[in-house]
């Protein structure tokens, strides 16, 4: 899994660039063939936001999460992810009922 930080419009601090590290690397537990990950930080005015770009195969899972902190923002993106990519995987796990069974 590859990943990918970056900030806009503020320096990211090395304890942030941490932290996003560790939790984004638990996101295979969830799902174990993600290809790439791109985590976008940023400030506007006052808000700030988190937006996750998740590359699976054949499909890319987008967050984006806005708050007051810029980690209340990602924490908040993360819990989104992990529901996501649950529901991603269960969908797979499923048979299609579109399926042509031949006799």
């Amino acid at each position: 899994m590859n990943l990918t930080i970056t900030a806009r419009h503020f320096k990211l601090q090395d304890d942030l660039k941490a932290y996003v590290e560790e939790k984004v690397r638990k996101l295979d537990r969830y799902y174990e063939n993600i290809l790439d990950i791109d985590v976008v930080l940023g400030w506007e005015k006052l808000n700030r936001y988190t937006e996750l770009r998740i590359n699976v195969f054949s499909k890319q899972i987008v967050i984006k999460e806005t708050s007051d902190e810029i980690r209340k923002s990602f924490d908040v993106a993360m819990d989104r992810a992990e529901r996501q990519l649950k529901r991603y995987k269960e969908k797979l796990k499923k048979p299609s009922k579109n399926k042509i069974l031949s006799v």
